[in-house]
């Protein structure tokens, strides 16, 4: 299993704390089949209320389409207390990546008051291989930590 980390995933970044609406992208270029247990990390700043998160996929799986995935979080700091959920947000089995698309996660709002990866866990990799990207919008409003 490897840790795969978007664009801007090594980047923090602060979030003020005037309940603003914001909005944080980044992307995951995929040049090589996902091993199965592989993980795509998308960072988000402490202090998020999260209300909308959209995984958006290139069609990678060419063939007879087998690539699923589920999509939850973990700590950014590996020494959090955080307990992490690979599925929080869409279960086990989305297909999404199988002829490209987005995928509208539905969820109860959350409010994160540490650093986050949104997580893209790989169970099934494609059987037949296409580069592409996996794109993680996600909208919610900055209210700051405690």
């Amino acid at each position: 299993m490897a840790h795969l980390y978007g664009k801007k995933a090594k980047a923090p970044q602060n979030m003020p704390g005037d309940g603003r609406a914001v909005m944080i992208d980044d992307t995951y270029s995929v040049a090589a089949n996902p091993t199965d247990g592989d993980v795509v990390n998308f960072r988000l700043p402490a202090g998020i209320r999260l209300g909308m998160l959209d995984i958006r996929c290139d069609d990678l799986d060419t063939g007879t389409p087998e690539i699923v995935f589920s999509v939850g979080y973990r700590a950014a700091d590996s020494d959090s207390d955080l307990s992490a959920s690979a599925a929080y947000f869409a279960a086990a089995g989305q297909t999404t990546a199988q002829g490209g698309g987005t995928l509208h996660c539905s969820f109860e709002p959350i409010k994160f008051e540490e650093d986050v990866y949104v997580t893209i866990t790989i169970a099934t990799n494609s059987a037949t291989f296409a580069a592409g990207d996996i794109c993680m919008i996600a909208v919610g409003a900055a209210e700051g930590v405690k």
